[in-house]
């Protein structure tokens, strides 16, 4: 929107289009107040027809009433109408600041000149000449605190002679003043604009759901009305899901079992941010939420995405506000791939959850965020049914775009109890539920693994609140810094797990296995002979020492350098060879801890 186009706009037509909306709404509360007075409660009442059929039919028209009301009271009055108001409003008071500013700009002799997204207030030609020919006009000589030349011999003209950087200064400091105040005002208005048109755009990709048809199986539609989520039903999801409700995992878990189908159901569909991350509640509707709030968050970024290039398409390239955006659309852009990864990974051709191709189990998705370096919580199987689950917490480098990586590991894990299993059903979970060290320096810092502590500890005890049945046995394995993750997690919270295992460990932030608040014999270690994560004990005792107390178990190094001078190289990948094709004797061992068959170990 340019100056010009802000000073002409007419403000009372938008708000009078606010108005229109609301006057229709009006009028249509008119008609369902008709349906129940001359229909339900006229031709329709008991005293004409009585059964139970006529019953269902009354109430069927007034919930249907209700429903129409509520949804064009909520879209049409409250968003369409509020939105159309408040960008009246935020217009016209800008309007009534370019009204003021644009002929202080004139009289001043100033001119406004370059693009839209940022407008420069210069000087004119005609005021540059009058400064030069000692002509200044007399605003600017009572800014500066001459008298106004009166003659070509004037004592003021030769004060003016000899003041002309004075008089440039002075005027270019006062346009540059309104050049200011002018950018301030078209940039509050564009961001008025955008707000405006990014709602009425919500609105229209994401319109209200429309009533119950009428001819459907009335009891279902009555039912699931009726027991729909309730105020005090939504308050307590709200307060659960931002931690403010003070309910443990297991408590969550009671509360969401007695909870109607219909009032899981609509949490689920209508509220899945109060259901897709919160530990208690089981995994099919947490995935099912999870799943939903994934679509949402790539459509969002999507339309981010194009509102910014389409303000970046209008900025000059040598602004700061140019670099801005392109930095802000780039950032976008990686989230979007990273959530689309992530989607596609654990979704079918037909939209359903995918399968892994190792075990045939499906994924399920507890948990994603882009905030920071991101974070996703998968399972392979169903955690609530089966007979063991093995969570896997990963360690230093890794964030929501590595995590299709850490996935194709997990399932490596479940394959593999799957194959030792006996036949017992194993879930395998990937939890990238905290942010990790970017880095071998930040991963010094215990910071990151006190910050995660209290997550993978709700994690561990939601995993036990929602298994079906006997509880499962409970494994919970870390990598490299991961181990660090679990073991100040164990040691500080508590982890209710059957087994504890490190792998590649730079120590768990104790310096023994009974610190950590688990029996000595469920703790197991390892590291191969050529990890260098050995020479980095950095935050406590190497858990495979004997001092520390843990079972240890045996990991080959199998890696080869692919020079005999680059003699890092195999090293450095045998921190990560644990779980290699050619590692066996490691894989084994866990699967043999993860599936309770100990006495395999080695």
């Amino acid at each position: 929107m340019t100056w010009q186009q802000l000073r002409d706009l007419d403000c009372g037509a938008i708000r009078a289009l606010g108005d229109g909306w609301k006057s229709y709404v009006d009028a249509m509360l008119d008609q369902t107040e008709r349906l129940r007075t001359d229909v339900v409660d006229g031709h329709l009442a008991v005293e004409h027809y009585e059964s139970d059929t006529a019953a269902r039919v009354r109430e069927q028209i007034g919930l249907t009433a209700d429903r129409y009301e509520d949804d064009l009271s909520d879209y049409a009055s409250t968003r369409i109408a509020t939105t159309l108001h408040e960008a009246a409003d935020a217009f016209e008071a800008e309007q009534g600041e370019i009204k003021e500013l644009v002929p202080l700009i004139a009289a001043h002799d100033f001119e406004i000149e370059g693009d839209p997204a940022e407008y420069d207030v210069n000087l004119s030609g005609e005021l540059h000449r009058a400064i030069l020919t000692t002509d200044p006009p007399q605003w600017l000589c009572d800014m500066v605190g001459i008298a106004k030349p009166a003659g070509a011999f004037d004592l003021d003209r030769l004060k003016v002679l000899f003041n002309g950087v004075d008089l440039y200064g002075t005027a270019i400091g006062l346009a540059g003043q309104y050049q200011d105040w002018l950018r301030a005002v078209m940039s509050r208005t564009r961001d008025a604009d955008d707000e405006a048109a990014a709602a009425l755009t919500e609105m229209r990709e994401h319109p209200t759901e429309l009533p119950p048809r009428l001819g459907a199986a009335y009891d279902e539609l009555v039912g699931d009305y009726r027991e729909a989520v309730s105020e005090e039903v939504a308050a307590e999801a709200k307060a659960i899901a931002e931690g403010t409700s003070g309910m443990s995992p297991e408590q969550v878990n009671q509360w969401w079992d007695h909870l109607s189908d219909s009032e899981r159901d609509a949490l689920v569909e209508d509220h899945p941010g109060w259901v897709g991350p919160v530990d208690g509640i089981p995994t099919g509707p947490r995935d099912t939420a999870n799943r939903s709030l994934l679509d949402r968050e790539i459509d969002g970024l999507d339309a981010q995405i194009a509102d910014k290039e389409r303000l970046l398409a209008g900025t000059d390239p040598e602004s700061d506000e140019y670099e801005t955006l392109t930095e802000a659309v780039d950032g976008l852009k990686d989230d979007r791939a990273d959530l689309g990864r992530l989607h596609d990974r654990i979704t079918d051709d037909d939209g359903g959850p995918a399968a892994s191709s190792q075990t045939g189990q499906p994924f399920n998705l507890l948990g994603f965020d882009t905030e920071g370096g991101g974070r996703a919580v998968i399972a392979i199987g169903d955690p609530d049914g089966a007979d063991n689950v093995n969570t896997y917490v990963p360690g230093t480098g890794n964030s929501l775009g590595t995590a299709g990586g850490l996935l194709s590991r997990a399932e490596t894990m479940a394959f593999d109890a799957q194959r030792l299993g006996g036949g017992d059903d194993t879930a395998t979970v990937m939890w990238l539920g905290y942010d990790t060290p970017d880095d071998l320096v930040q991963a010094t810092d215990a910071a990151f693994a006190r910050e995660g502590a209290r997550d993978l500890e709700s994690f561990t005890k939601g995993l036990r609140a929602t298994a079906d049945g006997d509880p499962a046995n409970l494994t919970v394995t870390g990598h490299s810094y991961g181990t660090t993750m679990v073991g100040t997690a164990a040691a500080s919270e508590g982890l209710p797990a059957d087994n504890l295992v490190m792998i590649a460990s730079p120590g768990t932030g104790v310096d023994t296995a009974s610190a950590l608040g688990a029996d000595e014999d469920r703790v197991w270690a390892t590291v191969n002979r050529d990890d260098p994560i050995r020479y980095a004990p950095v935050h406590g005792m190497d858990p495979t020492e004997d001092g520390f107390g843990a079972n240890t178990f045996t990991s080959d190094a199998p890696a080869e350098s692919s020079e005999w001078w680059k003699f890092w190289e195999g090293p450095i990948a045998d921190h990560s060879s644990y779980w290699d094709e050619n590692n066996g004797i490691s894989r084994d061992n866990q699967a043999y801890i993860v599936t309770g068959n100990e006495a395999g170990v080695r």
